[in-house]
């Protein structure tokens, strides 16, 4: 499965964060640390505040942490707040609709491996990643 850019940093940056929930993360840590582009990476930051994942702290001894409680944040919400992700819409060819009367030949196929892909996203947490030290493996770029 191949998620754009964006999708891919945002769950490199909160699977990072949630091995220390509590933490305040700077910008410049993070960008360092995932090797995301500073101005990229500061975009993200604010879609993800906008979006509740994350809370901005001002200051001098300011930064970012985690706003909600890690069980409350499935990988599914991670990648629609960057991408739709719709498992209704998914063609193993990348078109949005079957262009054909007739499913192509991968339609029935690739709609049990999009259920499934669905379904693990929709009920993996960021807890489940940090308990299983998944999380490492998202960021090891």
């Amino acid at each position: 499965m191949n998620f754009n850019k964006t999708t891919e940093y945002t769950l490199r940056i909160l699977s990072f964060m949630s091995l220390n929930e509590n933490m305040l993360y700077s910008a410049i840590d993070l960008s360092d640390k995932l090797k995301i582009p500073y101005r990229y990476l500061r975009k993200q930051m604010n879609l993800l505040s906008k979006q509740g994942f994350i809370e901005s702290i001002q200051g001098k001894q300011g930064g970012y942490k985690i706003a909600k409680s890690l069980t409350d944040i499935s990988l599914l919400d991670i990648v629609n707040a960057t991408e739709n992700y719709s498992k209704e819409n998914m063609c193993f060819f990348g078109f949005q609709e079957c262009p054909l009367q007739n499913h192509c030949s991968m339609h029935d196929k690739w709609g049990e491996v999009r259920d499934k892909t669905f379904a693990i996203l929709k009920t993996t947490t960021l807890q489940d990643l940090k308990q299983d030290n998944s999380a490492l493996i998202l960021t090891s770029k």
